[in-house]
């Protein structure tokens, strides 16, 4: 599978389950709406409009971070039911919402992607970092995502891993009428390059290098201390120092 196949497999639209995007953002803006008003009511006769305006930007941000929390919370509340009803799996299923293991990776898949959609707008990159922990991902805090995707399960990250710009790590791919769960490890102080592609499987040792632009075979095992480059990632050269 080249990189193109990649790129289509893993943005074939599921169904949308646009009913879960409301019973998420519904109770979330009701519980947010709450906080400006009782904020307003007790601002405006006790200052004056300039103080309002300068506070203005602050108050924004404010709500919006409630809001976030908000999401993430009946986010969180959904995804315990669904596990509850069908936990989450590795395997080769097919594409049809009559396969529990298909429907129920969709439901998931919605959810956590309205979620991390949204909170890629929140001018702190470790709130993206708190959401893919909430959502069961393994990630240090000390990880750098930038303005990365990643998958919604099934993914490992070492401690003081890079993503480059545009990075994609899949756990999961659609392959003609089937869809590939499979577990993705990013192994620890690992640079995987801007607009690089992992696939699914995949395992980066420690201190491994992905170049810029390059992509992985699904199941491909990156060797410590090695630098890979290409489509599919193949070794450049070994690294001079591994301290």
């Amino acid at each position: 599978m080249d990189y193109y196949d990649l790129i289509k497999g893993s943005n074939l639209k599921p169904p949308r389950f646009l009913i879960m995007k409301f019973l998420i953002i519904y109770p979330a803006l009701n519980l947010t709406i709450i906080f400006p008003i009782n904020f307003l009511e007790f601002f405006s006769p006790n200052f004056g409009l300039l103080s309002l305006f300068l506070i203005f930007p602050w108050f924004l941000l404010y709500y919006w971070s409630i809001f976030l929390f908000s999401l993430l919370f009946f986010a969180k509340l959904y995804l315990i039911l669904i596990d509850l009803l069908h936990k989450p799996k590795e395997g080769l299923f097919s594409i049809s919402l009559r396969d529990k293991d298909y429907l129920f990776y969709v439901l998931r898949k919605v959810i956590k992607k309205l979620i991390l959609q949204l909170y890629n707008y929140y001018p702190l990159p470790w709130l993206k970092i708190l959401a893919l922990k909430v959502f069961n991902i393994k990630i240090p805090a000390n990880v750098g995502i930038l303005d990365s995707y990643i998958d919604s399960d099934f993914i490992e990250f070492g401690s003081e891993t890079i993503l480059g710009e545009g990075a994609i790590i899949l756990s999961s791919i659609i392959i003609g009428d089937k869809l590939m769960v499979k577990k993705t490890v990013i192994g620890e102080r690992t640079t995987i390059g801007a607009y690089s592609v992992i696939s699914p499987g995949t395992v980066v040792e420690k201190g491994a290098i992905l170049g810029m632009g390059s992509s992985t075979k699904i199941n491909q095992h990156l060797e410590t201390g090695w630098i890979y480059v290409g489509r599919p990632a193949q070794k450049l050269k070994k690294q001079d120092d591994q301290s």
